[in-house]
């Protein structure tokens, strides 16, 4: 079953709605002046969590604790972390830091992450149709399986960076004590692991929201360094505004930008580029929720961290890297039982005002008509109607 990293809390939700108005997959309703998220509609890209100024709406990682619970542990950094650092004395300091927090090792995800970045160029440029869509962002193959799945078989089948390196270290170890923990720039990627959001299928053991780890990163920085070194393609891969430019590569950022580059390329209007890269972010994985600093300036270190010393992608084996990165739940309805719960709700639509205030928990009247039709709605729920009518309204849908 699919887990969303969004928790609801009563105590603190004021009931303003902004939460419902900002989903873009209409995930959240409220019903009993509580907020309810939709399993099979949130795509995890917090967008609910950064409209309410009240914390009604929160996503949190593992915590430190777990450490406790392995023989052996290592953390992976993405290449997102790493960019915040402005010199390679901070990156040391900041990798010590990490591993004095009570792992047994530290990773650096960038020689992995630039060699995913690597072989989707390659993949694309052997398509023969239509555009590749990378693929290591789970908003993005999230909306694609939700909202865009013609689009299902545009996705290059490589999968996530942390996920590969877990693998490896597994192989490595070869112990079932081994806790690997992934540190977090965004809510989405605290659904990569095993917990606390119950991904069994993944090789990530806990998934750490980096916003709940950073005052004990910085209470060790300055204590120590670890010596590091630096993929410059991995760091490039989380900072749209430094990766390879080629005119068959379209690299777009931010939520509203991607939604309209996917409607495009849904009616193949995209064709003549082989390959689409997609932040939700804005400024990329370095504009991430969860990460501290500022999205600007981090794209401004990467010289800095790879100028004097660096080292190349790492060349794992091609089945390495594939994977799926999509739970697609198939509809077993038939196609004439799917277009009778489309003219039912077309039917209902025309019956409710269609203001799209939320009044009835909704996001909009679309929403509410597709619920009225499945039975768990009655259109007296309408507030606006029951104003018109005086609350004699009681009709449960349609036949």
């Amino acid at each position: 079953m699919r887990k969303t990293a969004v928790t609801y809390t009563l105590s603190r939700c004021v009931k303003c709605l902004k939460c419902v108005k900002a989903c873009p997959t209409s995930a959240l309703t409220m019903e009993n002046n509580r907020v309810h998220v939709s399993q099979d509609r949130c795509i995890n890209c917090a967008k609910c969590i950064q409209a309410c100024h009240s914390r009604g709406l929160i996503a949190q990682g593992s915590t430190l604790d777990d450490i406790d619970s392995y023989d052996y542990t290592v953390a992976m950094v993405p290449s997102a972390l790493i960019s915040i650092c402005s010199t390679m004395e901070e990156a040391e300091e900041l990798f010590y830091a990490i591993k004095q927090l009570g792992f047994d090792e530290v990773v650096d995800l960038s020689p992995l992450e630039g060699q995913l970045m690597h072989e989707t160029r390659h993949i694309s440029s052997e398509m023969k149709e239509g555009g590749g869509i990378a693929s290591f962002c789970p908003v993005i193959n999230r909306l694609i399986e939700t909202t865009y799945p013609m689009l299902i078989d545009h996705l290059i089948p490589l999968n996530y960076a942390s996920e590969i390196m877990a693998k490896q270290i597994r192989k490595r170890e070869n112990g079932d004590k081994i806790g690997i923990f992934l540190c977090c720039e965004c809510e989405a990627k605290l659904t990569l692991a095993k917990y606390p959001y119950g991904g069994s299928r993944f090789e990530t053991d806990h998934a750490l929201a980096l916003v709940d780890i950073f005052p004990r990163i910085r209470q060790n920085m300055k204590q120590g360094r670890m010596p590091v070194t630096f993929s410059r393609e991995g760091l490039q891969s989380c900072n749209p505004a430094v990766m390879l430019q080629r005119k068959e590569y379209l690299i777009a950022d931010g939520y509203d930008k991607i939604s309209s580059i996917l409607n495009m390329e849904e009616f193949g209007l995209l064709d003549s580029f082989k390959l689409l890269y997609l932040y939700p972010c804005f400024n990329g994985c370095i504009g991430g929720h969860l990460l501290w600093g500022n999205s600007y300036l981090s794209k401004n270190n990467i010289d800095e961290l790879t100028g004097h010393k660096r080292i190349p992608p790492t060349d794992l084996p091609i089945e390495e890297l594939y994977g799926n990165v999509i739970s697609e739940q198939k509809d077993n309805r038939s196609f004439k039982e799917k277009m009778q719960f489309f003219r039912q709700v077309n039917d209902m639509l025309e019956k409710l005002p269609g203001y799209d205030c939320s009044a009835c928990g909704m996001q909009t009247c679309r929403i509410m008509a597709e619920e009225i039709v499945k039975g768990s709605k009655k259109i007296s729920d309408c507030r606006v109607l029951n104003a018109v009518t005086g609350g004699h309204n009681d009709s449960k849908g349609t036949d």
